[in-house]
């Protein structure tokens, strides 16, 4: 696909979830001659430096292109899962117990042998992101900051489309890292609940989760969620039914049978059409 065609697919997306913030496109780099035209350098722009979910709300909430590079972070992990920075062994062992583990030997091999680090033939030197609709490059992963009924929906469509269950694995920091890093690396879908730096810093709301995909997925996701929705199963089309002329405790009857108003046994007679005289 082209450019446009990305930036059509990501209105459509979402129009269909009636999402309240943008998809962001992301794209890593390997030379600065790849870096979009029209892209914000944080630091070099404004002088301000940045963690990627504070970056992440830019692009969703106020629509801008941003290009990190490792002097635009303000976060140590995207440095480190990304490839930016390399770790010694004292690194290992001074951060390695910083993941809110009792068990400080296994929160040091948590880095070493399970944290989610870039697999690249090539190191990058950062990524840009921009909202999908508008992005003037061909993204490798999108992420979705969306509700989970909206969650639900996309479940739902890469389920259609792949026949299988998505393999969750939640973890409750780190977010940019776990929304990003497993999906670059190959995994087709990845569902993360915002961390508290999100939380605090990057205006995520108590109700969002990030659903990332990688981008040519897209497509396909998109077809599904309108498949879905023209059978009635679409995000939009999905209804709560109020009852009216409920069934209730037997004292709501009998209180409105002293007060001379219609019961629950009336109103199994009438089928739920219409008032009970």
């Amino acid at each position: 696909m082209d450019v446009t065609e990305y930036n059509e697919l990501g209105k459509r997306l979402e129009s269909n979830l009636i999402l309240r913030y943008s998809p962001i496109a992301l794209k890593l780099l390997f030379s600065e001659d790849e870096i979009p035209d029209g892209t914000l350098r944080p630091y070099n722009d404004r002088g301000d430096r940045l963690a990627m979910c504070q970056a992440y709300a830019m692009v969703r909430r106020n629509r801008e292109s941003l290009t990190m590079l490792k002097d635009d972070h303000w976060c140590v992990w995207p440095l480190v899962s990304f490839g930016m920075v390399d770790l010694d062994d004292g690194d290992y062992e001074y951060m390695g117990g910083m993941f809110f583990m009792k068990d400080q030997g296994r929160s040091r091999k948590y880095l070493r042998e399970e944290y989610p680090m870039l697999k690249c033939d090539r190191k990058p030197i950062g990524f840009s992101l921009a909202p999908i609709e508008s992005c003037t490059f061909i993204p490798d992963i999108i992420t979705v900051y969306c509700r989970p009924a909206q969650i639900r929906s996309l479940l739902m469509a890469g389920k259609f489309q792949s026949g299988e269950m998505f393999p969750v694995t939640l973890d409750p920091v780190d977010s940019c890292v776990h929304s990003s890093i497993p999906v670059l690396n190959g995994k087709d879908y990845n569902i993360t609940f915002p961390d508290p730096g999100e939380y605090e810093r990057g205006m995520t709301d108590e109700d969002e989760v990030m659903f990332t995909m990688k981008a040519e997925k897209l497509p396909e996701i998109v077809e599904a969620l309108e498949i879905l929705s023209h059978a009635g199963f679409g995000y939009r089309d999905l209804k709560m039914d109020m009852p009216t002329n409920f069934a209730r405790p037997e004292f709501y009857n009998k209180m409105f049978a002293k007060w001379g108003l219609a019961t629950g046994a009336e109103w199994g007679e009438k089928q739920g059409k219409g008032p009970v005289s």
